[in-house]
């Protein structure tokens, strides 16, 4: 005697679904974004340090360009990063800049005075 139970004959025999093809939509790439945004992010923070916002605000500026452009053409994502980076960086760029021409010409007036003398 075995255990096994008696099949129904009037089941319905087990269908297996045919599998289907897994339908993968293509990655948008983000990789300009996240550069413009940690670029942006430090010519902030270490801007000051031997004139490293000039390279790094450049690249922000650049890159976040080029990330909102890949954005507008469908390819890519991240706008907000984009426009963050070129933000920041475009910021830093004039902030540093105007901190070193005061400080440039606040030199040039101090030697004129000494001159005078």
């Amino acid at each position: 005697m075995s255990n096994i139970p008696p099949q129904n004959p009037y089941q319905q025999p087990l269908m297996y679904a045919t599998p289907t093809p897994l339908t993968s939509t293509p990655q948008k790439n983000q990789s300009l974004a996240i550069i413009a945004l940690v670029t942006g992010i430090l010519s902030v923070v270490i801007g000051w340090a031997c004139c490293m916002f000039i390279p790094l605000s450049i690249t922000a500026v650049i890159t976040g360009l080029l990330g909102m452009q890949r954005v507008s053409n469908g390819t890519g994502e991240g706008y907000g990063m984009a426009v963050t980076g070129v933000i920041l960086g475009g910021g830093t760029m004039l902030l540093y800049g105007a901190l070193f021409a005061y400080i440039y010409f606040e030199a040039q007036s101090g030697i004129n005075n000494f001159n005078n003398y």
